[in-house]
């Protein structure tokens, strides 16, 4: 009975923890989950404990499903807890289903060592049996209102997708922490699934907490743009008014065409008023003067009138004072304003009372507009007195009439302008008065209201925008790649673990001499035939292609097109040379007859030069090199240049061969006896087991690795001998699938002979400092190539060279143009090099003009008589960049 207890608490704690915790990280829109643990955990207790886990998974259940309510006592409403149960009993059901189906059909309920059984169960379990809870609880929701009807269907497969994926993942998971006797094999597979899992649910979980913060952030820069553009709005209209207000208390008799121009300007800027007017202050005993005066200054009739009950227009009544409208504009569509007395409406006239009293901007309530009685506006008013502000002096008011559909309708709040704006007057409390109603449907939700005082009156401002649901699709789906991705680790593991404990088994069975000499016998044979398959495939690979190449060459008549074929094969014979040179060097050292010699190298030069060779192809497999190495320190050590070069080449040739994405790193660094190199890339690794063998001759990681990338299995052990003949060590850390990381040192005194230094020329010259954009060259050069070559090495200087295809045109640019220095090359047609360095000398007298020879004939006959000739130097071809920016510097520098 204690152990029932037991069971029963621990998977109702289980289920529900696993079921919170994933709700509460890993939702998306509230519901939408795409890994379920429950589900698995709910499948695999049946699997192990059968009918004993009802109990505790179905209190797991029914807890888990309180979860999604706002408030736990909503429990207690009838279609709640029939919701609730419903849930509960079909998610236990659906597990219960999927055992049955696992050991009676299937009958593999507990076979991991089965790849086969595995899947099959988890597919009948997880994507076949989960459609029961996700169909009836996407029913039930629908049912109850909790989901819209177009949300059903997202609902289903965001439902069914979560408890599939958290059969295929958490089902296996308990089943290995059960099954497997022995506890090393339970880690292997759950400790990896676990922490990936929690890996993608954390990255998950970070990625979706910054996109609703991004989102809030957003809502409430939207607010605040509204709110700054309507108060904007609105403090244009009040200056509008002030302005007129100043107008008309500075001077002593507006009229209207002095009106009109002031307020014409104003009504340019401000759309959202519909007119301004001028309502002067006329005393009861000053009424007769007033309409006569204004009868006779316009010439048009003119009576102090108000509104009569029918709504038409009837003489003002006898009241103490009059503020009839004497001027509005614009004039269109306002005439019938005119003479109308304020002070007769009783909204209007307690808004003037205000205005008047608090010598301050004052509105008045929402009032049915004179001019449109379709349109309700808001009277905006601005007391005029003259200088001494008193009631003596007090002249009328300024007003705008304004629209605040139209204020609405002029507010850009966004590019689509999808925001609407709906405003009332909240002044008199418990009393809600609509100035204008924006016209908003059920696509619309209202996101933000907040209160604006203005004019002594309380504004209530609605902002509504259409309702957008927030895609969380992507996420999702990313969620549930990282899930199937942990399926497919655990299925792996499993299948792997499985094939592992078999084969232990066997191999147990068997004597260890026997299995030590069989293993011997294997590893010589598998080596002796892996070495003679790939020297065969390395030599007639390259072979076959330059000749097929060199076939296709002759056959085409285009010469681009032979030019393609003939550079495809000259990189064939480079892997040709390659190969061979292995194997030279290999025997070579073999036998004891390599010879080294230490000459002094410029580390920092070194590492740009191999890292610059490698660019290319790292460039086409979008890998990162880079160099951890302190340049300033001037760092210079003393051995074979060439064969260091080799080591280096050949372990960075390697770092890109077998990396395929990630970064390639070469560190130097130096220590009291020693210098240290190591390359480390993010590649496919090499396994323990292969690294015991990897620097032995003729050795690789395994078979697949030369049928992949090739290589005779000489590389590393090539490296490891000349590392040693210069007398360091070389190392190796690496792990399988994270990359490798390869450590060589040299020592500070090296044991190598020295190498007879010979002082090039000009040595003192920094070629990195040189710039020839400033001087101009001419180059003298049949052929195309080498023009081409020589003007893209000299326009790495800045020099753009003036080109002569041989000594007649040369001498023609020389007659005509003034240059610093010739670059001639020896044999050309029509008339070579030297001839055309005599006639320069001899016919034009530029004597002391320099002119460089170039030549492939390098023999010490060929440079006397280019100097004979009245060269001034002379460099051999192929040219090197650097000896020819020197030497080009040496005579340009001294002119």
């Amino acid at each position: 009975m204690r152990k029932f207890l037991i069971l029963t608490l621990s998977l109702a704690c289980a289920y529900f923890f696993t079921g919170y915790f994933s709700n509460s990280l890993l939702s998306v829109d509230g519901y939408a989950v795409a890994s379920w643990p429950p589900s698995g955990i709910a499948l695999a207790s049946f699997l192990i404990w059968g009918r004993k886990s009802f109990i505790g998974l179905i209190l797991g259940a029914f807890c888990t499903n309180l979860i999604h309510l706002d408030n736990t006592v909503d429990i207690l409403h009838f279609n709640v807890l029939l919701q609730a149960i419903c849930v509960t009993l079909a998610s236990v059901l659906q597990a219960w289903i999927g055992r049955q189906i696992i050991v009676n059909v299937i009958k593999a309920p507990l076979d991991l060592s089965s790849l086969k059984h595995s899947v099959q169960s988890l597919i009948v379990a997880g994507p076949i049996c989960c459609v029961i809870a996700a169909g009836v609880g996407t029913s039930l929701l629908a049912l109850n209102n909790v989901i819209p009807t177009h949300a059903i269907f997202d609902s289903f497969i965001a439902w069914w997708i979560g408890d599939s994926i958290g059969v295929l993942i958490f089902t296996p998971l308990m089943l290995a922490a059960f099954n497997y006797t022995q506890v090393r094999h339970r880690m292997l597979v759950i400790l990896p699934s676990l922490l990936i899992y929690i890996l993608i649910s954390v990255s998950f979980y970070g990625a979706a907490s910054v996109k609703k913060e991004k989102d809030i952030q957003k809502q409430e820069a939207k607010i605040l743009t509204v709110q700054n553009a309507i108060s904007q709005k609105l403090d244009g209209i009040t200056a509008h008014l002030g302005l007129l207000a100043t107008f008309f208390a500075s001077s002593n008799d507006v009229n209207f065409k002095e009106f009109k121009q002031f307020t014409s300007k104003q009504l340019d800027y401000s759309q959202e008023i519909l007119a301004f007017e001028w309502i002067p202050y006329v005393p009861a005993n000053k009424l007769a003067d007033f309409e006569t005066h204004e009868n006779t200054a316009t010439g048009k009739p003119l009576y102090i009138k108000e509104k009569s009950l029918d709504g038409g227009w009837q003489p003002a009544g006898t009241r103490s004072n009059y503020f009839p409208v004497k001027y509005v504009y614009p004039l269109k569509d306002n005439e019938g304003v005119l003479g109308f007395d304020l002070a007769s409406s009783k909204v209007r006239g307690a808004a003037l009372s205000k205005a008047k009293e608090l010598n301050e901007l004052a509105l008045s309530e929402p009032i049915n507009l004179v001019q449109n009685t379709a349109e309700d506006g808001v009277l905006f008013l601005y007391p005029v007195f003259g200088e001494s502000s008193t009631e003596d002096d007090f002249q009328g008011f300024v007003a705008a009439i304004v629209s605040l559909k139209r204020l609405s309708q002029t507010l850009l709040f966004d590019h689509n302008n999808s925001i609407s704006v709906s405003f009332f007057d909240t002044t008199i409390p418990g009393k809600k008065q609509a100035i204008y109603i924006a016209d908003t449907d059920n696509s619309q939700t209202l996101f933000k209201e907040y209160q604006l005082l203005i004019g002594k009156r309380m504004w209530q401002v609605e902002l509504y925008e259409p309702i957008v649901r927030t895609s969380w699709l992507m996420y999702w789906l990313a969620q549930i790649v990282g899930m199937l991705f942990v399926w497919l680790l655990i299925t792996f593991l499993i299948s792997v673990t499985g094939t592992n404990i078999q084969i232990r088994e066997q191999v147990a069975k068997q004597t260890h001499t026997l299995r030590k000499e069989k293993q011997k016998a294997d590893e010589a044979s598998h080596i002796k035939g892996q070495f003679l398959a790939n020297m065969s495939h390395e030599v007639r690979t390259p072979i076959n292609g330059i000749k097929g190449l060199h076939y296709l060459a002759l056959q085409q008549n285009d010469w681009q097109q032979a030019r393609s074929y003939i550079e495809q094969a000259d990189g064939a014979l480079g892997v040709l040379l390659r190969v061979l040179n292995d194997v030279l060097d290999f025997s070579k050292m073999e036998a004891g007859k390599l010879d080294l010699m230490q000459e002094p190298i410029n580390v920092a030069s070194l590492a740009d030069e191999m890292l610059n060779l490698l660019q290319f192809e790292a460039d086409i497999k979008s890998i990162k090199l880079s160099l951890d190495f302190d340049k300033t320190s001037n760092l210079v050590i003393n051995t074979d240049p060439i064969r260091l070069k080799q080591v280096l080449l050949n372990l960075l040739n390697n770092a890109v061969k077998f990396t395929g994405e990630g970064e390639i790193t070469l560190k130097i660094w130096q220590s009291k006896k020693m210098t240290y190199f190591s390359i480390n890339d993010t590649g496919i690794g090499i396994s323990s087991e292969a690294q015991k063998q990897l620097f032995k001759p003729f050795a690789q990681a395994d078979s697949s690795t030369s049928r992949q990338y090739g290589g005779t299995g000489l590389g590393l052990s090539i490296c490891r001998k000349l590392v040693e003949l210069m007398g360091g060590a070389i190392d190796l850390v690496s792990y399988e699938g994270k990359g490798s990381t390869f450590t060589f040192s040299l020592p500070l005194i090296s044991p190598l002979p020295k190498a007879e230094q010979i002082q090039q020329q000009y040595d003192e010259i920094d070629v990195s400092t040189l710039s020839f954009a400033n001087y101009k060259l001419l180059l003298v050069e049949d052929n195309p190539l080498n023009q081409h070559v020589a003007s893209a090495i000299l326009k790495t200087k800045g020099c753009i060279a003036d080109i002569a295809n041989d000594g007649f045109e040369a001498i023609e640019k020389l007659t005509e143009n003034s240059y610093d220095i010739v670059l001639m090359d020896i044999q050309m047609p029509k008339m070579d090099g030297l001839q055309a360095t005599k006639v320069i000398r001899c016919d034009l007298g530029l004597i002391d003009l320099p002119i460089i020879g170039l030549s492939a004939n390098a023999h010490d006959d060929d440079v006397k008589k280019a100097l004979a000739s009245g060269m001034n130097s002379y460099i051999t071809k192929p040219i090197d960049a650097n000896t020819l920016f020197k030497t080009l510097w040496h005579y340009l520098s001294n002119k």
